[in-house]
């Protein structure tokens, strides 16, 4: 029995890996197989199709994304150190991952979305369910920080969706171009958008320079 599953979590671990490294087309079952050291008739006895195998990485990595997004936007974190950590961690993920692998990986969600958008609609739909989950910590904190009088917008949600697509713009760009500088100045832009407005000293604003 822990064979079995260990086999299944191995199969679900390499596929995570050589979608973000190369892509959903790249993964084929063979070389999945191949990495895992794990033979085609034991990926079938776990998945259906690679289609299958896609849908549980995504869901096995929220599953484990979501814990250090509670932490990271936890209500006793002032709202804009909240922001900060999330892109301050994003972009430690991608030095990591540059170092690892040797070129720049992205954003693994925008770039499977983005491949599959109009092959494999449920996995399209995973992907949309994800990043729209993870714009509402983003969003939380936004609203909270207008509220707090630390930024000026007049709508949370689409500065929210704006800082989002700034980001995920900014993370395709470094994959395209393979160069980590514009990930490393991620956070300057982030705050070049929020403008957040000077506070009297004393006043615990959550933003280090």
């Amino acid at each position: 029995m822990a064979r079995h599953t260990d086999s299944k979590q191995r199969l679900l671990q390499i596929a995570t890996e050589l979608i973000w490294e190369s892509s959903y087309a790249h993964a084929s079952v063979d070389r999945i197989c191949e990495r895992a050291e794990i033979k085609k008739g034991s990926f079938y006895h776990h998945f259906t199709s690679k289609a299958q195998l896609a849908l549980e990485t995504l869901e096995t990595q929220w599953a484990q994304m979501r814990p250090a997004l509670d932490e990271i936007f936890s209500p006793l974190v002032p709202p804009l150190e909240r922001i900060q950590r999330f892109f301050r961690h994003g972009i430690e993920l991608q030095v990591f991952m540059h170092d690892k692998v040797g070129f720049v990986c992205g954003c693994p969600l925008v770039s499977l979305g983005s491949e599959i958008s109009t092959q494999e609609p449920a996995l399209r739909s995973k992907v949309a369910e994800i990043l729209d989950y993870k714009l509402r910590y983003l969003e939380s904190a936004i609203r909270e920080a207008r509220d707090l009088g630390l930024i000026e917008t007049p709508d949370s949600h689409q500065t929210a969706q704006i800082i989002a697509d700034y980001a995920e713009g900014v993370l395709t760009r470094a994959r395209i171009m393979n160069d980590l500088n514009p990930v490393l100045q991620l956070e300057t832009g982030i705050l070049t958008i929020l403008k957040p407005l000077a506070q009297p000293a004393g006043t615990p604003s959550g933003i280090h320079a």
